[in-house]
Parts: C-alpha cells; sequence; structure tokens
C-alpha cells in the first residue's frame, strides 16, 4: 500500500476515536448529587417582605454580580411566570444559546426547589440530563445551588446564603403567575 493510503487510513482513526470519546463524554451517567437541605431556622426577631417580580429580577442580577466578583456572567435569571435560565455554552469554539426554565416549588423549611420545565439548545435537542450536567459543570454558580441532573431539578438552599447581614432568608410564597412573592428574614440567634 501507498504511504497515503496509511496516512488517511490513520488519520480516519483518530477522528473516529475523537468522535467517540466526545459522544461518550456527553451521555455519561449523571454524578450522584446530594442537595444541601437546610433544617428549619429560629431566631429572635422576624419580618416579611413582599416582593414583585421586577424587583427581585433587579436583586438577583445585582447580587450574582457582587458574589461572582464582577467576573463575566454567561447566564442571566429572570423571572416571568416561571423561573427562566438564559445562557451561552461554547461547542466547537461557537457560543450557543441555551434557555432552560422552571417552575419554584417552596419547601417547608423556606428553600426552593426548581424542577425542569422547558430546555432549548439553539435548535438541537438534548436529554435533560446531559444539560444539566453540563450547567453544572461548566457555569460558575453560588456554593447554595445545587443541580441533580437525574431528578432534573434544582435545589436553592436559601438559608445557607451567606448574606452580610446576620439575617437568614425563607421564602414563604413563591407565586410567580400571581406576582405573590413572599420572603421572611429572620435575625440569626446569638
Amino acid at each position: 500500500m501507498k504511504k497515503w493510503k496509511w496516512l488517511f487510513i490513520g488519520l480516519l482513526s483518530v477522528n473516529l476515536l475523537l468522535a467517540v470519546i466526545i459522544i461518550g463524554l456527553i451521555f455519561q451517567p449523571a454524578d450522584e448529587v446530594t442537595p444541601l437541605k437546610s433544617g428549619e431556622i429560629e431566631g429572635d426577631a422576624e419580618l416579611t417582605i413582599l416582593a414583585k417580580k421586577e424587583d427581585l429580577n433587579i436583586l438577583i442580577d445585582k447580587y450574582l454580580k457582587r458574589e461572582l466578583n464582577n467576573q463575566p456572567l454567561n447566564y442571566d435569571i429572570t423571572l416571568t411566570d416561571v423561573v427562566q435560565l438564559d445562557g451561552t455554552i461554547e461547542v466547537f469554539g461557537d457560543d450557543i444559546d441555551i434557555r432552560m426554565t422552571f417552575t419554584p416549588e417552596v419547601q417547608d423549611n423556606g428553600d426552593i426547589v426548581l424542577e425542569q420545565e422547558t430546555l432549548s439548545i439553539g435548535k438541537i435537542q438534548l436529554p435533560v440530563k446531559t444539560v444539566l450536567r453540563y450547567v453544572n459543570n461548566n457555569f460558575n454558580l453560588p456554593e447554595w445551588v445545587t443541580i441533580d441532573p437525574k431528578s432534573e431539578s434544582v435545589y436553592v438552599a436559601l438559608q445557607e446564603m451567606e448574606l452580610q447581614t446576620d439575617f437568614n432568608v425563607k421564602v414563604e410564597k413563591f407565586d410567580l403567575e400571581n406576582d405573590d412573592i413572599r420572603v421572611k428574614l429572620i435575625s440569626k440567634k446569638e
């Protein structure tokens, strides 16, 4: 056989091997995730705050920028009738738009579980578990946010959120459709 045929077969083999590795990484099983479950909090004084989606969107944006030390965010979180995450992911050097929507559920302890509702990545349909695993590994998320690809949900442990005050946060109601958001600030016991 001529030299160019061997080189062609070698190059073809390398390309096939790379394709198999990339596909294997995309579809590998999700890691086991244990969300931070906060206990019931107690304090000396409580203050209930009523908020609107518009105001909370501003607070979320400011908080993320401050907590991530003004690093460029590759995602935005917006409250509409659902919790919406818009971002970009890099695939083969190109940025592709990603949008995920979640339905929030308030837990008894005041934390929130976001259940996956919809997902779109450009025009590609990928399994939700794969995308959540990618987001978990590649987006700079706060420590108190836990993504569980297996259950297709995000656990937001608000009581674990570090505030610069002596308060803990507990969500009482999170009804986005009716714009009824109630958050309780509880002073920490000394």
